[in-house]
């Protein structure tokens, strides 16, 4: 996820408050209508005009939003991109597109974990597809099973541990956790999604540092710890 792709849209929903895919992403030209999904980061020019930074670092502009309706434009919010290539180029921008349809990523801020916050945040099992770090945003592409209820919420976190059970962050990296509270919810159905989280709050931790160590309950393997570099 890291590098730029551009997926075929086979099923697109939105599970609670985190976009789900419910299954499996297929390359672009396998799809009859041509329509292609991607990740980036909302900015805006003036008003109503926008265009979005994606992952890779290249900006695509979207000259035709026809199909676009009482979406509210926020700069710098995270979202899935669903769009048709157009051939025409616009200046300064590699891709020129036609918007299909904008769905807002879930995008949180890193808090603290204490005593007293431990049992509401939780530590239920999730899997860690791929971390990546674009912009001022940490992005964790996961899996987590649900039974598929829109009425059952869960909840995401990325914490800095601050209890007697912290792990120790090494001299060269800031250590965190990604956590997963399910509310009791049945593990009938995986499902898929991202999530970002704004490194802001913890730009001061970060100075001198080589990058992030993530620790996750992961669903097969227990308690797994992942390494992302912070760009240079």
């Amino acid at each position: 996820m890291k590098k730029l792709r551009f997926y075929s849209v086979i099923l697109l929903l939105t599970f609670l408050a985190i976009p789900m895919l419910q299954s499996c992403l297929s390359d672009a030209d396998d799809t009859s209508n041509g329509t292609l999904f991607t990740i980036g980061t909302i900015k805006v020019i003036e008003d109503k005009e926008y265009y979005f930074n994606l992952d890779d670092g290249e900006k695509m502009y979207p000259s035709d939003t026809t199909y676009i309706h009482n979406y509210t434009v926020n700069d710098d919010q995270r979202v899935f991109i669903h769009f048709l290539p157009l051939e025409e180029s616009i200046p300064g921008y590699k891709y020129n597109v036609k918007l299909i349809q904008i769905e807002d990523i879930l995008t949180k801020d890193i808090i603290p974990l204490t005593e007293e916050t431990a049992d509401s945040i939780g530590n239920d099992h999730i899997n860690v597809v791929e971390l990546w770090i674009t912009g001022n945003y940490l992005n964790i592409e996961h899996q987590f099973f649900h039974n598929n209820n829109s009425s059952k919420k869960h909840m995401l976190n990325l914490v800095i541990n601050q209890t007697k059970q912290a792990s120790a962050s090494e001299d060269d990296y800031l250590t965190l956790e990604f956590r997963h509270n399910a509310y009791d919810d049945e593990p009938r159905t995986l499902g898929w999604g991202v999530v970002s989280f704004r490194l802001k709050e913890i730009a001061n931790q970060l100075v001198g540092k080589k990058g992030l160590k993530i620790i996750v309950n992961t669903i097969y393997d227990g308690k797994q710890t992942y390494t992302v570099d912070l760009k240079k």
